[in-house]
């Protein structure tokens, strides 16, 4: 039997395997937070505003950013 999958969660484990950073922030996650607050050189608070703008991708939020 064929099981299926979104393609979003096999590039999403692609991309942990590859060890790349994936493509949405969690917000829940402390640790990520801080990792994505220090990659765009923002404060957690700057970073949470942004989120708040446009949603917790990182592309979209690097487009807010203009990083």
């Amino acid at each position: 039997m064929i099981s299926l999958v979104k393609v979003s969660d096999v590039l999403a484990v692609t991309a942990q395997a590859a060890g790349r950073a994936p493509q949405t922030i969690d917000t829940q996650d402390d640790k990520a937070t801080a990792y994505w607050a220090g990659r765009f050189n923002v404060s957690s608070e700057a970073l949470f505003a942004a989120i708040q703008e446009v949603g917790p991708s990182v592309a979209a939020i690097r487009r807010h950013l203009n990083k």
